[in-house]
């Protein structure tokens, strides 16, 4: 065999491997309610071209000779929230929720070929902390509002830095929460359920501070953040407004009281 013929069959062969179908993952993270944007990466979409997206397995989106068709999912999710580009097969997320993170991907498929699919993971961020005030004493109860906590392999709960764990489930492992054992601060106080739920028993004015709650599993990944104020017993804003108020009015009916007693007096 020569030279000539070695080579061609070694760049077939490259060839034939670079030809796989691959499908390579790019990660988005957005804050809540903006707009997400993944690109097709097509400048023209042709007559015969079918596109085809997917949130996980299911097809959300398709354009079918330059007509692009929406659909939702079982739970309504994206009612009103898609819009497509039937010239480039864009799509894009309007006024996203922490709910549509996951993972995307996109196929585009020709008469004779079809490109490789493009994938992805969008993680949609609270855009603002949940607020959480208690008492001393009284117990810190954080709850999220993550959809299908049961998909999700581990569990995690960290306090300020972000980057500890002071709870965590891994259901790889065990399903059994384990708590960070080095923490003094919150030692024999935490309960974390299988729901992904974290409850700080008697609660001290130190655990004020940002709660921050991850959740992943296999292609989905999710954030919630909490704004814990802990702080001492006493009285609320209401009750000392009232208290001032009744005190201004007593105030103003002695005031009144004694001024009417002197133009009596004065008259006599």
């Amino acid at each position: 065999m020569d030279y000539a013929n070695l080579t061609f069959l070694v760049l077939l062969f490259i060839k034939g491997v670079l030809g796989v179908e691959t499908s390579s993952v790019k990660t988005l993270e957005v804050t809540e309610g903006d707009p997400v944007f993944l690109d097709s990466c097509v400048t023209k979409i042709q007559k015969d071209d079918k596109v085809e997206w997917k949130f996980g397995s299911r097809v959300i989106a398709t354009i079918v000779s330059n007509s692009a068709l929406l659909y939702d999912t079982d739970d309504g999710i994206f009612a009103g929230k898609l819009q497509v580009n039937d010239q480039t097969g864009d799509l894009t997320i309007r006024n996203p929720r922490p709910k549509h993170s996951g993972l995307y991907e996109v196929k585009i498929t020709s008469v004779n070929s079809a490109m490789p699919c493009k994938t992805f993971r969008v993680a949609v961020l609270d855009a603002m902390p949940k607020e959480v005030s208690v008492k001393v004493g009284e117990p810190i109860i954080l709850q999220h509002n993550i959809p299908d906590v049961h998909m999700y392999d581990v569990i995690e709960w960290m306090f300020e830095d972000g980057e500890t764990a002071i709870a965590r489930i891994n259901k790889q492992i065990s399903k059994n929460p384990s708590y960070d054992e080095k923490n003094e601060k919150f030692r024999g106080r935490l309960t974390l359920d299988q729901t992904g739920y974290l409850t700080i028993a008697d609660s001290k004015t130190t655990d004020s501070g940002l709660y921050k709650l991850e959740v992943i599993g296999t292609n989905l990944k999710g954030n919630r953040n909490f704004r814990v104020l802990v702080s001492e017993p006493g009285l609320s804003t209401v009750s000392i407004v009232i208290i001032v108020v009744v005190i201004v009015l007593i105030a103003v009916a002695v005031f009144i009281g004694i001024k009417c007693c002197n133009k009596g007096k004065t008259v006599v």
